[in-house]
């Protein structure tokens, strides 16, 4: 179990707890229940934020949006963003009561099994309401298998959601279930209920004993109709889901709206002075004519950002849709209730719609927010931005149940440690090296892994990525650095692209000409912003916090690492923090490296061509070492000729070549030969295979090792005969290749 998992059970049992210390079927609104969690149990905060990574959602905002499996599991009750604890839920921490892990585990089934049977129950709460306006009632274990449910699943579901018409549902007799475990005061809630429908009958009723009037069961035709009645259909606003916006004001002084006309008249606005009447769902290009004309002062681009404004809120902004703004790090929340009106206020002529402001009495902070949402409403920049990829996270901090998925309810991403596996395919003879990589990147999502050739730095990376990945193949990325590599190639940068100038007739020029359009009729070229690896994987990992992405980056030394990196520099050290594209790409939202996002470099430590890193990119990263005459590496060539079973004589060689090259006490460590130029079977499985390696990429290396000094005579000093004179190894025939040996 990962310590995200139990962190977060500890806080919703902690919830569910001071829930159950309440009066029978009381309630609290949502920051009562959090100041009471903080109370009860004052070191929940402090230890989560040791245990998790900083980028990981808070405790209370975790809580919310964990409210919504307990919601679905028939445990919590949400009305009028007020929380209660169901009966089943009290039965629930009965059941579970020292394990608050198991508790949120099934809490997490139950909302799989309403998930994957949603259509079935969209078709219950179509049939409630039917019966709801007819007053009848209908048998539990008769509607489940109608629609295909499971009955006791039902019943509970029933006491969290409350769909309209859920108190109709009852026993095969019209009792309320005792199986509920209900408090007298949710009998009495329930009786109201019958009572108000005409269904109730008091002669049968008494105590616990809730019972409905037989009279006013639906027939069992009648069910099976309003059940096939019930099926899917599409919505009137079905392909125009509900949206999100970010909103800001400000007032002669510069005083966020909020303060004043937005909360004293519960609107938005936007201002207009100069913009001539024009009514809700305006067409763009009218708007953008009448920015032309009468802000023809501004300049190209703010007329497009005024014309895009004046068109969103307008035409694109819907009742219905969340609005959020600002005030310092105060963030409020909303939902449009009217249409878009024309009118004159204190500071001159807006565009306002009515708002229903939800939290003016208490603000959510951005620290409550998911981090990418935080983004946009963190920019003192942005005005008017559309932020509907946050719907589902705004309706759960509205406390309502999100219709669409919310991007921050999934558990940050953990490493995990290292394994024996990963150290046998990397014949390490334990896993002790590779756990301290793991931990260095724990505490700095940055490693480099640095040495001589021939080490195995480029294989243990992507050996590395993958074990941290869980062998997600589309979760790692690999590029090599070069001296011309750029920001533009590495992160984002604009590149041409022919478009025909004169489309042939029936060619359809989608952006990008038909073949045969560019010869036959000329061409221009366009310039398309494109995003490089490193923006491509860090906007999956953002999309998907719950997995580990890996960005290798081979040779990150033959590179001019400030301009290959530009403002993301500042990223790398602060994973928290928020930077502006260089090309606006971001459009407000900027951007922020997700914690989730690890990245290994490789640096070859001997080439003398190249430059070491500097010391604000060093502070960046961890390093760990691979060098011949240390481990891991210095027990690698012989383990792995054992596993082959080919004879110890590379090794033996190869020990005694890096011995001559210490006795000969040059300036630089690193100068040694590494292992992996003899792990391939061919070296010991064809003739002569060792003798090619040793005169054709070995014996190389150390001549440009010793150029320019005559004393040395490399082939006498290194050479293959002189060191088999030295170790006692003889010139033996090629061993044949084992079966499942090759690599």
């Amino acid at each position: 179990m990962t310590a995200v998992f139990e962190m977060s059970a500890r806080v919703v049992r902690a919830a569910m707890d001071v829930l159950a210390g309440l009066p029978d079927d009381h309630g609290l609104a949502f920051g009562e229940v959090w100041q009471r969690v903080q109370k009860t149990d004052p070191s929940l905060v402090p230890e989560w934020e040791a245990a998790l990574p900083p980028q990981a959602t808070g405790p209370k905002t975790k809580l919310r949006y964990e409210s919504i499996n307990l919601v679905k599991a028939g445990w919590l009750r949400k009305t009028g963003r007020v929380w209660r604890l169901t009966g089943p839920g009290r039965l629930a921490l009965a059941e579970f009561a020292d394990d608050p892990v198991a508790f949120l585990r099934r809490a997490y089934e139950r909302y799989a099994y309403w998930d994957r049977e949603r259509p079935a129950f969209d078709r219950v709460e179509a049939v409630l309401g039917a019966l709801a306006d007819l007053g009848q009632w209908v048998r539990a274990g008769q509607l489940a298998r109608a629609v295909g449910l499971d009955r006791g699943f039902l019943l509970v579901w029933l006491q969290g959601s409350r769909p309209r018409g859920w108190h109709l549902v009852l026993g095969d007799d019209g009792e309320v279930p005792e199986e509920l475990g209900l408090a007298d005061s949710e009998y009495d809630g329930w009786r109201t209920s019958l009572e108000r429908d005409a269904a109730y009958d008091a002669a049968a009723s008494g105590g616990h004993a809730v019972r409905a009037r037989l009279d006013k069961e639906i027939p069992a035709e009648e069910l099976q109709r309003q059940v096939s009645e019930a099926g899917p259909e599409a919505s009137p606003d079905a392909d125009s889901p509900r949206r999100a916006w970010l909103i800001r004001g400000a007032d002669a002084r510069g005083a966020a709206l909020i303060r004043g006309l937005w909360r004293e008249r519960k609107v938005c606005t936007l201002p207009a002075e100069r913009l001539p009447g024009l009514g809700e769902g305006a067409a763009t290009g009218l708007i953008r004519n009448l920015v032309d004309t009468h802000y023809s002062d501004l300049s190209q681009s703010r007329r497009n950002e005024t014309a895009t404004a004046f068109h969103t809120f307008l035409s694109r902004m819907r009742k219905g849709d969340i609005v959020a703004t600002t005030d310092g790090d105060q963030v409020y929340l909303g939902t449009i209730t009217g249409e878009t009106v024309q009118t004159v206020t204190g500071g001159g002529t807006v565009l306002q719609r009515s708002v229903d402001w939800s939290n003016l009495d208490s603000p959510l902070s951005l620290a409550d927010l998911p981090k990418a949402l935080a983004g946009p409403l963190g920019n003192p920049g942005a005005g008017l931005v559309e932020i509907s990829e946050f719907t589902g996270d705004l309706e759960v901090l509205l406390d309502e149940d999100p219709e669409q998925s919310p991007t921050g309810g999934a558990d940050a991403a953990e490493l995990p440690d290292a394994t024996d596996e990963l150290a046998g395919k990397l014949t390490m003879r334990d896993t002790e090296w590779l756990q301290d990589c793991v931990e260095l990147l724990r505490d700095r999502p940055q490693l480099i892994l640095y040495g001589p050739p021939g080490t195995g730095k480029t294989f243990t990376a992507l050996a590395l990525a993958r074990h941290l990945t869980g062998g997600r193949e589309a979760n790692v990325a690999l590029v090599q650095f070069h001296p011309a590599y750029s920001y533009e190639d590495f992160f984002e940068g604009f590149r041409p692209r022919a478009v025909p100038l004169t489309p042939r007739e029936g060619t359809e020029a989608k952006g990008k000409p038909a073949a045969g359009d560019l010869s036959d009729a000329g061409s221009g070229i366009v310039f398309d912003l494109v995003p490089g690896p490193l923006k491509t994987i860090a906007e999956k990992a953002r999309d998907n916090p719950g997995e580990n992405f890996v960005l290798v980056i081979d040779e990150i030394n033959r590179g001019h690492l400030a301009k290959v990196f530009g403002e993301l520099y500042f990223l790398l050290e602060y994973r928290d923090e928020f930077v502006q594209l260089l090309y606006g790409s971001d459009e407000g939202r900027r951007f922020w490296l997700p914690r989730n996002l690890v990245i290994l470099g490789t640096m070859n430590t001997t080439d003398r061509s190249i430059a070491l890193l500097d010391a604000a990119m060093r502070r960046r990263f961890s390093f760990m070492e691979l060098h011949p005459a240390k481990p891991p590496v210095d027990t690698v060539l012989a383990d792995w000729l054992k596993k082959k079973s080919l004879p110890q004589d590379a090794a033996l060689l190869l020990d005694a070549l890096n011995g001559r090259i210490e006795q000969a006490e040059l300036e630089d460590r690193d100068f040694r030969i590494g292992p992996s130029y003899l792990m391939r079977p061919a070296v010991h499985t064809t003739p002569k295979g060792l003798d090619r390696v040793w005169k054709h990429q070995i014996l190389p290396l150390l001549k440009e090792l010793h150029w320019g000094d005559e004393a040395v005579d490399v082939e006498e000093q290194y050479g293959l005969e002189a060191l088999r004179r030295e170790t006692g190894v003889t010139a033996g025939a090629a061993v044949p290749a084992a079966r499942g040996t090759g690599e």
